[in-house]
């Protein structure tokens, strides 16, 4: 029986290792090579840079609640879960994750990230879980992985907020289930219409109650309470209030009545799209 290093637990000797709590300021050096699931959360570690690349069946992985700079580099390939939640990382380079193609769970939540490279995570196949909340995150991570299913951005608000979302951004992600993206300072102008038409479309079942924080006389509004117009007035012109623009029409639920489009169109009833 593999032995289990000074201090910590392990529920099941050479697989499973818990080193939590303890102090640490770098890995215990007697951790079986055979460990299958290791956490060295809520630690002092600073740095783990290629420590763990000899772990080649480790699995599950959490460096959590530590003092964590940057995203470690080395990582096993085997890895397909890694919880790096509460350290203190700030940007995210493409080369780190390049090894870790197997990998179906990240959770970065409360880090500093500012900025993730794009097509970082492009390469991560089989992710399906990704939690980004509580960052300083201003605008989303280009080049999603299309397997996921799962994906937080709520909270990006600590300095610098997540403001709006670009067009197509979601489109390319035909598993998603989930999206987080509450209290984040919505700038409700045209720039935020993409992601108003998809959350109109129904596609997921999840809170749509994003909250405007700009500009001011939207301010407090629940974005989808607001017409297409309201939003982004340039979309109607003068002289095309015979006909609606077809930007509104892609934006309305079909045979749902939308408020402030009838005064807009004088048309006295709802319309259906």
């Amino acid at each position: 029986m593999s032995p289990c290093p000074p201090g910590c637990c392990c529920p099941g000797p050479g697989f499973l290792v818990l080193c939590e709590s303890l102090g640490l300021r770098s890995l215990p050096r007697s951790v079986p090579l055979s460990t299958s699931a290791l956490s060295v959360a809520r630690n002092q570690l600073c740095n783990v840079d290629h420590l763990l690349q000899a772990f080649s069946g480790l699995q599950e992985l959490s460096l959590s609640h530590n003092l964590l700079a940057r995203f470690p580099r080395g990582l096993p390939p085997s890895l397909e879960s890694l919880l790096l939640q509460e350290n203190r990382i700030t940007y995210i380079t493409s080369g780190v994750l390049r090894q870790l193609r197997n990998l179906t769970r990240l959770h970065l939540e409360d880090n500093r990230i500012r900025a993730i490279q794009p097509g970082a995570l492009l390469g991560l196949r089989k992710l399906q879980l990704l939690t980004l909340k509580g960052n300083k995150l201003t605008s989303l991570p280009r080049s999603l992985p299309p397997s996921l299913t799962h994906l937080d951005l709520s909270e990006n608000c600590i300095s610098n907020c997540l403001r709006s979302v670009p067009e197509n951004t979601f489109d390319s992600l035909p598993r998603l289930r989930s999206v987080g993206l509450t209290n984040n300072l919505w700038v409700c102008e045209c720039d935020i219409l993409y992601l108003y038409r998809w959350l109109l479309s129904g596609r997921l079942k999840m809170a749509t109650d994003l909250v405007c924080k700009e500009p001011v006389h939207l301010a407090h509004r629940l974005l989808l309470n607001l017409s297409v117009v309201s939003i982004c007035p340039r979309v109607l012109k003068p002289n095309e209030k015979t006909h609606l623009p077809s930007l509104i029409l892609t934006a309305l639920p079909r045979n749902v009545c939308h408020p402030d489009v009838d005064e807009i169109f004088q048309y006295g009833r709802c319309i259906v799209a």
